[in-house]
């Protein structure tokens, strides 16, 4: 006699949604083994990419490794740099007057001396104020450049990714241990700045030409 299994029964899949997740995790374990397995039988060169459902990317090596990520670092290093000595002049500048205000004091009637104390109390806290303004600015400035950094790697991590197959690619810092095989920080870095180079030289093909100023008539 034909039995009809019960809702019950080992070999019907749970409605529980822990049975989901328990799945999802063993099928995410089972393609990192694989990439893990790929990447490891790979001798790449320098531009290989590996075949492998898995890539794995360090933007913040990328950052420091690449021209493009060098170039804005050398930038806000100086400003950073002109920012400071800005402040430390100004430092001076204050301290020298702060001096010759104590040095006048004597000479002064309490009024006056009030009167100039209180406005050069007002004068440096409104330089305070302006150069803590440019130190935020300075920070926006990183994280905006930061970002324009990652908007321009992106499309190359997607071209890497397309290019090996691969089905994710995960940021490195996210990994207790992989791989080196499939780490493709470094091609990365060089396809970046191929593709900055190659933009900055479109730039500058497209600026018009400077006039060249004509040699003076020859005299009679």
């Amino acid at each position: 006699m034909t039995r009809i299994a019960c809702s019950n029964s080992p070999l019907r899949p749970s409605s529980d949604p822990r049975w989901r997740v328990r799945l999802r995790r063993a099928a995410f374990a089972a393609v990192l083994a694989l990439g893990l397995s790929t990447g490891a039988a790979l001798a790449q060169d320098e531009d290989q990419v590996p075949r492998t459902p898995i890539l794995v990317i360090d933007y913040e090596e990328l950052f420091r490794v690449s021209d493009f990520g060098q170039a804005i670092q050398q930038e806000l290093d100086e400003k950073r740099r002109a920012l400071s000595e800005e402040i430390a002049v100004i430092d001076a500048e204050l301290a020298a007057e702060e001096r010759d205000l104590t040095e006048r004091r004597a000479s002064l009637a309490p009024e006056e001396f009030r009167t100039l104390a209180d406005a050069f109390d007002a004068k440096v806290q409104r330089m305070r104020e302006q150069q803590d303004e440019k130190a935020r600015a300075l920070t926006r400035l990183q994280a905006d450049e930061q970002l324009r950094f990652r908007q321009a790697a992106l499309p190359i991590v997607g071209q890497l990714m397309l290019d090996s197959g691969a089905l994710i690619v995960v940021e490195k810092r996210t990994l207790v241990v992989f791989n080196d095989g499939i780490d493709v920080t470094a091609v990365a870095a060089r396809r970046l700045d191929a593709s900055a180079g190659n933009a900055a030289a479109s730039i500058a093909d497209e600026r018009p030409a400077a006039e060249e100023t004509p040699d003076p008539a020859p005299e009679d």
